[in-house]
């Protein structure tokens, strides 16, 4: 079975300076910024990229006062020719 893949869409509540501090957790393997409704988006790696973990990841995030809303999502390969 493949592995889960599992990213993190964030909205702060004013600009953000922690993209280092949360670039050191443990299962972030990159973050982007955004445009449009999102401001950035985390991706996790493939140990930390289950539905359980990254909804450990979300509710640890969600605790930063700076985080206005977040939206998860994670796939995983079915089919490939």
């Amino acid at each position: 079975m493949a592995a889960w893949n599992s990213v993190i869409f964030l909205k702060t509540k004013e600009s953000w300076t922690d993209t280092d501090k949360v670039s050191k957790w443990p299962g972030v393997k990159e973050i982007w910024s955004t445009s449009g409704d999102w401001d950035w988006c985390i991706k996790l790696d493939k140990e930390h990229s289950t539905p359980e973990k990254t909804e450990e990841f979300v509710t640890k995030l969600r605790q930063a006062d700076w985080v206005s809303s977040t939206n998860s999502s994670w796939w995983r390969e079915v089919y490939r020719k």
